[in-house]
């Protein structure tokens, strides 16, 4: 239904949240906490919302806070893409990008950096960026507080130079994305190009892409395992270059760690709402999609939270 042509919008917008509302249910009967959030970028209209307010632990999900940062001081001559950040081995964290590789460099462009932190999603590279670019975790928190938009959205600093990630909501996650892309100029194609080719395509609603050209996908996902609650998150934006509509979403659910079931389901449930949102944004199933690979997926889940 969400891909027929013959449906009106206000139909599929109906059946869009009974499809979240089911993913919801049974995300409850394993005490996962989910937060939703998919709005109209053409309206600014919410179109689901469920605990869109409630904070959860961010996991990569707080690097697009960082690069909105950074990205306001590139287009106000305080950094440039091409200014080298130099840092010590200490500095280095285990990851999936470039610099967190044994034998990386430790000094790169900042352009190099924000790539690094939004494309395969790099630990060094948000380290580095928060403490030599940015000038601190607590520099960082007293910007985003000035923000009435995003109370909840904080890195957590444990000492001068050492910080967690921190929290965000579903609202505000996107809201941030939506910053991001709002201004049209280079700096929004660098950073469009860096989310848009991420090479998580085996997780969450990448893994649900029916291979349409005219549908483009820009997001961010934050995985992680932890004690305090297993986080499985995707933030993004829908764009359907055909009908010129876009559509911004995110996905974020918190597990009990103790449950062996649990994580897996909130993981099934960010491909049951992505691929409801892709269909109904417009991506009709074009080919057989191949069989979902676990390289990534397993790889990039961080075991503890990062002590950036």
């Amino acid at each position: 239904m969400l891909s027929r042509d013959d449906v009106g919008q206000l139909a599929k917008s109906i059946i869009l949240r009974n499809h979240v509302k089911h993913s919801i249910r049974k995300n409850n009967s394993q005490q996962i906490i989910t937060g939703v959030e998919i709005i109209d970028l053409q309206t600014d209209q919410t179109i689901v919302g469920h605990h869109k307010n409630t904070p959860h632990f961010a996991a990569s999900i707080n690097k697009l806070p960082v690069a909105w940062l950074v990205l306001q001081d590139l287009r106000n001559g305080i950094l440039d893409l091409e200014q080298v950040l130099t840092w010590q081995a200490s500095d280095v964290r285990a990851g999936f990008g470039q610099f967190d590789q044994p034998g990386a460099p430790l000094q790169a462009t900042v352009g190099d950096l924000l790539y690094d932190m939004l494309h395969p999603s790099g630990n060094t590279a948000v380290r580095v960026l928060v403490n030599y670019g940015l000038g601190g975790a607590a520099a960082v928190n007293a910007r985003l507080a000035t923000v009435p938009d995003i109370p909840h959205t904080r890195l957590q600093p444990l000492d001068a130079n050492r910080f967690y990630v921190g929290n965000t909501t579903a609202k505000e996650s996107v809201w941030i994305l939506e910053q991001l892309m709002a201004t049209n100029d280079s700096y929004k194609v660098f950073i469009k190009n860096a989310l848009a080719t991420n090479p998580f395509n085996d997780i969450s609603v990448r893994s649900q892409l029916a291979g349409n050209d005219y549908v483009v996908l820009v997001n961010k996902v934050g995985l992680l395992d932890d004690v305090e609650g297993n986080n499985r998150h995707d933030v993004g934006i829908v764009y359907n270059t055909r009908t010129y509509k876009s559509y911004g979403y995110s996905l974020m659910t918190t597990s009990p760690f103790e449950s062996t079931t649990a994580t897996p389901r909130a993981e099934e449930s960010l491909e049951e709402m992505g691929r409801s949102l892709l269909r109904f944004s417009g991506d009709k199933k074009a080919q057989k999609l191949p069989d979902a690979q676990t390289y990534l997926r397993q790889q990039n889940i961080e075991q503890g939270r990062v002590l950036y």
